[in-house]
């Protein structure tokens, strides 16, 4: 009986550490953190512009 409570806690545990662990990765996308995108989008378009304009 006492090994299926330590069971039943750990995967408690888990859940909510799953749960916190998800919500701060989707807080951390939707956050200001789309600027370093939109710097490598321009470095790639620039990189794309020079490869077309040197062959």
């Amino acid at each position: 009986m006492k090994s299926l409570a330590w069971v039943i806690g750990g995967f408690c545990a888990a859940a909510v550490g799953f749960l916190v662990w998800d919500a701060a990765r989707v807080r951390s996308l939707t956050s200001a953190s789309s600027e370093p995108v939109d710097l490598l989008a321009h470095r790639l378009e620039e990189a794309w512009a020079d490869h077309h304009t040197v062959v």
